[in-house]
């Protein structure tokens, strides 16, 4: 399509021709791209990539310079996002149930839902108008599933989870297992909790793959609407993810954790028993948080601090060899001094 028709229907848009409107049959990053292909611009440190890229149309700021066809915005990013889709679909299941799939009794199933190869759901699960579900999914009892939402192979949903619409589920996750509960015997050995909880995702939840969330032995593990979990997460039981927050892979919450909406967590952060992270915190990456961050703050290794106080550390650390050196030149040359004076006594 011409660059023009793929700018129909993008919002936030402005058109910047330059005399051409290039035909435009792919998308690709700014360093790679061949002609016919639109790239775009995330950030000016690659300005100079610019005047290099062999895309045919670039999709930048609304104030950067540039020689080719444009499509400008104040989010590029975003806008790429969007450009993405209009040239790769997510795959999609053919409409309707496998004949290999199992369902158990008393399942009440939606419009337009398809269910592939291998799939198994218990009794008195409930699944929304056009779900998606991938082969060899296990879905327990008395599990509820709301509408277009897609969960990819070899997921397992456990009993009394409830999702949300719109959510997207991707290879190998589980939800809704036992929260890891003991308690120590007078014998020293360990005695299980039962984990009787309930797991309830929000609408719009994305969660990666080989992710863990846990159900509590009462209560309520809940993720909120429109988080999104990366790959290889533990969410422990009870925690209470607010709406919109990011977890990057390998984040580790144990029972009990409370985060506020829109809180990001960097990749490896792990996060203490029933501990609190406020609205619009920033956890830094492989920082463990202990007690409390406040709302909008940007805390940074462990213990989690204040970044700029964890920066001053991290920077004074690099100096301790150089620190040490010259400590150990002082405790010379004073050894030397008390040598003099008392040989002057």
């Amino acid at each position: 399509m011409k660059l023009s028709q793929l700018a129909v229907g993008l919002s936030n848009c402005q058109l910047d021709l330059q005399g051409d409107d290039p035909e435009i049959t792919g998308v690709a990053a700014i360093d790679r791209a061949q002609a016919g292909e639109i790239t775009f611009l995330g950030s000016s440190k690659y300005l100079a990539e610019i005047e290099r890229t062999q895309a045919s149309a670039v999709i930048l700021d609304l104030n950067t310079p540039c020689k080719l066809p444009c499509l400008r915005t104040n989010n590029p990013r975003l806008l790429f996002a969007k450009v993405l889709e209009r040239f790769h679909q997510p795959l999609k299941l053919s409409v309707g149930i496998h004949p290999t799939a199992v369902l158990g009794e008393g399942v009440q199933l939606g419009k337009n839902i398809a269910i592939a190869a291998g799939v198994v759901i218990g009794d008195r699960v409930t699944i929304g108008d056009g779900v998606s579900i991938f082969p060899n999914t296990v879905i327990y009892d008395d599990v509820a599933i709301g509408a277009d939402t897609t969960i990819h192979s070899n997921c397992t949903i456990v009993d009394r989870t409830q999702i949300g619409a719109n959510c997207l589920i991707h290879p190998g996750t589980a939800i809704g297992g036992d929260g890891f509960g003991f308690e120590l015997q007078a014998d020293g050995s360990w005695y299980k909790i039962p984990q009787t909880g309930y797991v309830i995702l929000g609408d719009k939840v994305e969660i990666g793959c080989l992710t863990a969330i846990d159900r509590p032995a009462v209560g309520t593990t809940r993720i909120g609407t429109g988080t999104k979990i990366d790959n290889l997460v533990q969410i422990g039981h009870g925690a209470n993810i607010a709406p919109h927050c990011i977890l990057v892979s390998q984040v580790g919450l144990a029972g009990g954790v409370t985060l506020g909406h829109h809180a990001v967590l960097a990749g490896q952060v792990g996060v203490g028993d029933r501990a609190a992270i406020g609205e619009g915190a920033l956890v830094g990456a492989k920082s463990g948080v202990i007690s409390h961050v406040d709302a909008g703050a940007k805390v940074l290794g462990f213990p989690a601090i204040p970044e700029r106080e964890r920066k001053r550390i991290m920077v004074a650390e690099l100096q301790l060899p150089e620190m040490l050196h010259t400590i150990r030149k002082l405790e010379k040359r004073i050894a030397e001094l008390e040598r003099k004076i008392e040989g002057g006594n």
